[in-house]
């Protein structure tokens, strides 16, 4: 069996059951406990952000790592078109990008990366604990690979799905990242009820 056979045997083993719920991932959240109560670190202020903090906007959340060489870049970029595609609307949504390697992410880290991709996107590192309650809340998965030849180098394996969560602070919806900027801003329109832009 492949790595790549083994790591989506674990991840559907993981979040197989939520996404069986109410037909597949775009009915994931309707009657599945997913998410729940936080308090990390916002890497632009310092200060603690906590779920409730957050009540009253549309979120985007995105688990990964600042030093992932390419899906997360590629990933984020790509939340980041899509909210812009809302236009006026996209004001209303928040994105935010959850580090799952708080060892590393540390908050001036964690700054510097997000300032890259746009002066809204929102990250949020912690503590171990921290971010290992909201890893378990959300059902990512996340496994250490370590780097061949020692020295203590490692990758951060972790699934890649976008939680849509409403003002409420309930996931209205898990899009996969697989989607185009294109179809990840459609699927956000249709669920935020915003007006189409096309």
């Amino acid at each position: 069996m492949s790595r790549w056979t083994r790591w989506a045997l674990l991840l559907s083993l993981a979040i197989g059951p939520i996404l069986s719920v109410a037909g597949g991932v775009a009915g994931a959240a309707h009657g599945a406990t997913l998410g729940g109560p936080f308090a990390l670190t916002d890497a632009r202020t310092g200060q603690t952000v906590t779920d409730t903090d957050l009540h009253g906007r549309w979120l985007l959340l995105y688990f990964g790592y600042t030093f992932c060489p390419d899906v997360c870049p590629t990933d984020l970029q790509k939340m980041i078109l899509a909210r812009g595609a809302l236009g006026a609307d996209s004001r209303a949504l928040t994105p935010v990008f959850v580090t799952v390697d708080p060892a590393r992410d540390t908050t001036p880290v964690m700054a510097a990366y997000v300032a890259l991709f746009s002066p809204d996107l929102m990250g949020l590192t912690g503590s171990q604990a921290a971010i290992d309650r909201i890893v378990l809340e959300y059902r990512v998965y996340v496994a250490r690979q370590a780097l061949p030849g020692g020295g203590g180098g490692y990758l951060v394996n972790h699934s890649t799905f976008l939680y849509l969560v409403d003002p409420r602070g309930e996931v209205a919806e898990i899009l996969p990242a697989s989607l185009t900027a294109a179809a990840l801003a459609r699927r956000l329109r249709a669920k935020m009820g915003a007006p189409g832009q096309d």
